[in-house]
Parts: C-alpha cells; sequence; structure tokens
C-alpha cells in the first residue's frame, strides 16, 4: 500500500500561513454537456449544476472551466471534427491563452510532461473535455487541475485546440505553494493508481513541482521553510535525481541551500 503524500503535514508557524492558490479556492469549476447541434456539425454546450450527473451517457461529453466562459462554435465543431476522426478519442484540452504547442492530437503523457515543463499547468486558461463515464469514475472533480489529470491519466492520447487564435508565446510561471504541490499529488496518486505509466508520471510531476518550489524558496528566503524541507525529506526515495547538487540537495538541503545561495551571490 502506498502512503498518502499528505502523512505528517507540516503547519505553518502562525500568522505566515501561505495564500491558497486562486485554482484552489475562488475558481468555481464549471461544467457543460455538449449535445449534438441541430446542423450536425458540432456540438452545443448545456450548462450542468451538478456534474457529473449520475444519469449522463457514458460517452457523452462533459466540458469544464475555471471561469464562466462559454465555447465558441468554431472550438465546439473542432471538437466534433477530431472526435469523428478519432472516435477513440476520450479528451480534448482546450487552450484559452496563446500557448506554444500546436494543435493536434498528442500522447496524453507526452502532453501532460511538457505543460508542465512550461509551468503552465497550474494557470487556469484552459477548458477541458472528457468523456462523462471517465469523469464519474475520477469523482471528485474540485478544481481545474482534477480535470486535466483527470483526462490525461485516464487516455492514451488527447486533442489539443487553440482557442485564442493568437500566436503561441510562453507565459509566466505562476508561484507554486507547499499547499498546492501536495494537493495535487495526492490527486495524482489516486487518479494514476491503476495506469502502467504511473511512476512516470508521478516522477514528471515530482521534479517540476519540487525544483519549482526550491527555486522560489532561494530567490526569497533566507533557509528553507519547514514545509519545503519536510518534502524534500518525505519524496527524497522517488525524486528523480539528476547530478551532484541534486543529490546533495536530497541528503544534505541546508547545505545545498547555502551553496545555491553562495553562488547567486557571485
Amino acid at each position: 500500500m502506498e502512503r498518502s503524500a499528505l502523512a505528517q503535514p507540516v503547519a505553518e508557524p502562525a500568522g505566515t500561513a501561505a495564500p491558497q492558490p486562486a485554482s484552489l479556492t475562488s475558481n468555481a469549476l464549471m461544467c457543460y454537456q455538449l449535445q449534438p447541434d441541430a446542423a450536425g456539425s458540432g456540438y452545443a454546450a448545456v450548462r450542468v449544476l451538478n456534474a457529473p450527473e449520475a444519469d449522463s451517457h457514458d460517452d457523452s461529453f462533459l466540458l469544464y472551466t475555471a471561469d464562466d466562459w462559454t465555447p465558441a462554435e468554431s472550438v465546439l465543431q473542432e471538437v466534433a471534427r477530431m472526435s469523428d476522426q478519432r472516435p477513440e478519442l476520450n479528451c480534448f484540452l482546450i487552450s484559452l491563452a496563446p500557448r506554444s504547442l500546436d494543435n493536434g492530437l498528442y500522447s496524453s503523457l507526452q502532453l501532460f510532461q511538457q505543460l508542465q515543463a512550461q509551468h503552465v499547468w497550474r494557470q487556469n486558461n484552459f477548458a477541458v473535455i472528457l468523456r462523462a463515464g471517465m469523469a464519474m469514475r475520477a469523482a471528485p472533480l474540485r478544481t481545474l487541475q482534477d480535470a486535466m489529470l483527470a483526462a490525461l491519466l485516464s487516455s492514451q492520447s488527447a486533442g489539443l485546440i487553440n482557442a485564442s487564435g493568437e500566436p503561441a508565446t510562453l507565459t509566466e510561471n505562476p508561484p507554486l505553494t507547499y499547499q498546492q504541490f501536495m494537493a495535487e499529488y495526492e490527486t495524482l496518486t489516486r487518479l494514476s493508481h491503476h495506469i502502467p505509466e504511473r511512476n512516470r508520471y508521478r516522477q514528471i510531476y515530482l521534479r517540476t513541482g519540487l525544483l519549482q518550489l526550491v527555486r522560489q524558496e532561494l530567490n526569497q528566503a533566507s533557509h528553507f521553510s519547514d514545509n519545503v524541507r519536510y518534502a524534500i525529506s518525505y519524496f527524497a526515495d522517488r525524486f528523480p535525481a539528476q547530478g551532484p547538487m541534486e543529490k546533495l540537495m536530497l541528503k544534505q538541503p541546508d547545505i545545498y541551500f547555502s551553496l545555491m545561495k553562495m553562488r547567486k551571490s557571485r
């Protein structure tokens, strides 16, 4: 049995708790059911209040978004076109802001890895479309990131659609909190339990997430916080270390911190 990633959490000192990120607090997860439109060339999006509905047909599509965003007809036509060409396709990610990834079909693992590498995973500039049956099996889906994980971890391939109509570009990396890092890893662990690639997904997330926490503290703090030191210790045996400095980070985090600070001050 795998131990819980939230075992023995380290509390923030009184009065200094990190604020919860918007994706875990203020952004309600909206859900629409996609139904064939009158012309038969696309879908119409119908808002549902309690998603996924117990009586939703397993093969119907549900669309999740973190904001009150209504998909354009062209986007729904593209979903219908890709679905007709690849009827086995169970999920789509819709980019609502410029991205460096092109439209098309991706390996789910490849797409997850690229989103992590570009540090755009935690921004709410996406919508997610997945089969109702998959959504019901992955429930509860509380955040947009939960829906993205449910889509990518439940299918071998995913369709990517850029809905912004703007040139592709990279976006700024938002701050990551310890609470968000742990909550997403818990969801990832739960949803990836039965897939063969689970270890690769988890290692990708651990590497990008933990290194982002470390970089943030190197830039902003005089030493590792108790929470980040705990995360390093807890995940040390699963973190895919590359090179002697990362191995030092896992074994002697305070020495690593001091050495990295000295490098930055030169």
